[in-house]
């Protein structure tokens, strides 16, 4: 996989915008992780990369070459795609411009709260539920995991 054709890529795929100057740039380490880190990611992001590079051979990196490579190797295509916008959107240079803070979230997206409510002393969310008598996030949980909750 060659830095250089990726970089081209990732700069057409997240254009540089107001306050973003480098944004594929941003997602380039993750992208290169992401293949080394899983064969099948590291086979399929090649294929996009090879056909681009095939495509690309007759001019530069461009949004209507990448759209012909999104036609004619969909599935390699989609890996790229989704890897590029993963390491954008989670690099802590874009959740700070986008005036986010950065930190875990659940599943959903709402926030986890780390400290204990001041008013019951208990952590918050964990109200009692009608079901068993369990904290409602463990209920939750469990139904997410599939396990049963202990009596």
């Amino acid at each position: 996989m060659t830095r250089d054709l990726l970089a081209s890529v990732l700069e057409t795929l997240v254009p540089p915008g107001e306050g973003f100057p480098e944004s594929g740039a941003l997602a380039l380490d993750h992208v290169l992780a992401m293949a080394d880190a899983s064969a099948g990611v590291g086979s399929l992001l090649s294929q996009a990369l090879e056909a681009i590079e095939e495509a690309a051979r007759d001019g530069g990196v461009s949004e209507d070459l990448l759209r012909r490579v999104e036609r004619s190797h969909p599935e390699a295509f989609d890996a790229l795609v989704r890897h590029t916008y993963d390491g954008f959107y989670t690099h802590p240079a874009t959740i700070t411009r986008l005036g986010l803070e950065p930190g875990p979230v659940q599943p959903r997206g709402h926030r986890i709260e780390t400290r204990r409510s001041r008013i019951s002393g208990a952590w918050p969310g964990a109200v009692r539920s009608s079901v068993g008598r369990k904290p409602w996030p463990y209920i939750m949980m469990a139904r997410l995991h599939e396990v049963e909750s202990p009596r």
